[in-house]
């Protein structure tokens, strides 16, 4: 009897390897493991918006200002960012020169491109914990810093990326992570939703247990489909 034979392509790979990742990051797995998974991800995600196009490093520096402005713009910001004189005279700074960010603007509103160099600087700063853990040609003797791996920032441009190019959502396991990342948003307005259920649940968890709630969270989701 003949058996059909699954094919995978780029798209489907990432978005598996994504989910994976956050469920990792939840569990907790180890740091190095959940890195190495997401980075792969990112680097499919990556060149499917350059043939598309597109330029991750570019809608990542949109995505890292985007909010703040908006929300400078709003008078929402939170308080321990405007006690900061130095950090709102950034602030202030870069939303004049974002003259189409205003209150109302939605980040898919707003278009921006980068130079060459601001391009491999953003990469060569993203991938160095990737290609440490990659390769050790050149490099055997050097270390790195566990300090330095931030997988929660890495799954969010992971999560960002493929909402870009996908006509599908990363499922339960990318619900779970919008959730946890819009628990520590002060500014999140609340609506009658799931998802806002979600959040307000998660917001009533010490902060130390949050990832272990939205690990029983993703397994409780994807145990009722």
């Amino acid at each position: 009897m003949a058996t059909a034979t699954v094919h995978i392509n780029k798209l489907s790979a990432a978005k598996r390897q994504i989910q994976a990742a956050i469920r990792m990051f939840f569990q907790p797995e180890d740091e190095l493991a959940v890195h190495t998974i997401a980075a792969a991800a990112y680097g499919l995600l990556k060149d499917i918006k350059k043939d598309r196009g597109m330029s991750e490093a570019a809608d990542a520096h949109l995505t890292s200002i985007f909010y703040v402005v908006r929300d400078f713009r709003r008078g929402t910001l939170p308080m321990h960012m405007t006690e900061d004189p130095g950090f709102m005279a950034e602030v202030r700074r870069l939303a004049d020169q974002l003259v189409p960010i205003t209150a109302d603007s939605k980040l898919s509103d707003v278009k921006v491109s980068i130079g060459p160099e601001l391009e491999r600087q953003y990469w060569n700063e993203s991938n160095r914990t990737a290609n440490f853990l990659k390769h050790a040609d050149r490099d055997v003797d050097k270390s790195l810093s566990e300090e330095s791996i931030d997988n929660k920032m890495l799954l969010v441009k992971c999560f960002c990326a493929y909402q870009d190019v996908a006509p599908d959502d990363l499922g339960n396991e990318g619900l779970v992570l919008q959730a946890f990342i819009t628990t520590n948003n002060e500014t999140y307005q609340f609506g009658d939703t799931s998802f806002d259920s979600l959040v307000r649940a998660m917001r009533k968890v010490p902060l130390e247990r949050q990832r272990d709630f939205c690990h029983h969270a993703i397994l409780n989701l994807n145990a009722s489909e």
